[in-house]
């Protein structure tokens, strides 16, 4: 039977605090305008430039704030189809969402990783929309968008590739220094399926569109090696001592 660990995720307060943010640079400027119209500032020269000053910051700062809100708003939605998804794997093991990780300059957190008898797997998930291109090898990736209008956006993105790796070194170090020699798959999991990947790739790179896609491969993924039930106790035990101590 599966046994899901929820840890705690840290963008869960930061979309509140954002939101929360949103809602006083929203109310602020309409507070300064009745304040400014109310009080007749615009009869002080100082006071009227510093309220228009004020009023525009707040406005930018809206903007600023709201785009934040709407990247780990749209990150925790896909997070959530991840959830959804691996619950639903028929196998025996050990799930954990939002999983801490650190290993000695290592910081870093897991969306998802599996413990099973075909091995250990991290799931890295991306909410991206449109185009999504790039190369293994490339720091930054391009996510470009078309919309009804004409209008076309585009806006890089740290190459998640090469994050999910950097949380498979920090796992690998975790688990070498309990002594144990653990073989770990990773996997990029964009979640909105009417996204479009351009990707230039190695062999060894899996990258899943959608949910059916990612359920596929983690049935039918073959690994280097079994683990056993008390294997499985034992790197569980193993990630929940290391993430206590973060």
């Amino acid at each position: 039977m599966k046994k899901v660990i929820r840890c705690k995720n840290t963008n869960n307060r930061k979309i509140i605090a954002l939101l929360v943010v949103q809602v006083v640079l929203g109310v602020a400027p309409v507070l300064m305008l009745t304040a400014f119209v109310g009080f007749e500032l615009y009869e002080h020269k100082v006071l009227a430039i510093i309220t228009i000053v004020l009023i525009f910051l707040c406005n930018a700062s809206y903007m600023i704030t709201a785009r934040r809100y709407n990247i780990l708003n749209s990150g925790r939605r896909g997070e959530k189809l991840l959830c959804k998804t691996v619950k639903k794997l028929p196998t025996e093991g050990y799930i954990f969402f939002n999983l801490p990780i650190r290993y000695k300059g290592g910081r870093s957190e897991t969306d998802a990783l599996i413990i099973g008898e075909k091995g250990v797997v991290i799931i890295e998930a991306k909410n991206h929309s449109g185009t999504i291109s790039g190369s293994w090898k490339e720091e930054k990736w391009t996510q470009t968008k078309i919309y009804a209008n004409g209008k076309i956006t585009t806006a890089e993105m740290e190459n998640p590739l090469k994050q999910i790796r950097r949380q498979r070194d920090i796992v690998k170090s975790i688990f070498n220094a309990a002594g144990e020699d653990v073989w770990i798959d990773t996997v990029l999991y964009f979640s909105n399926e009417n996204a479009r990947l351009k990707l230039d790739l190695r062999e060894s790179d899996y990258v899943c569109l959608g949910s059916k896609e990612l359920m596929n491969f983690l049935i039918n993924h073959k690994t280097k090696m079994k683990i056993s039930p008390e294997k499985m106790d034992k790197y569980k035990n193993i990630l929940n001592e290391a993430r206590l101590k973060i």
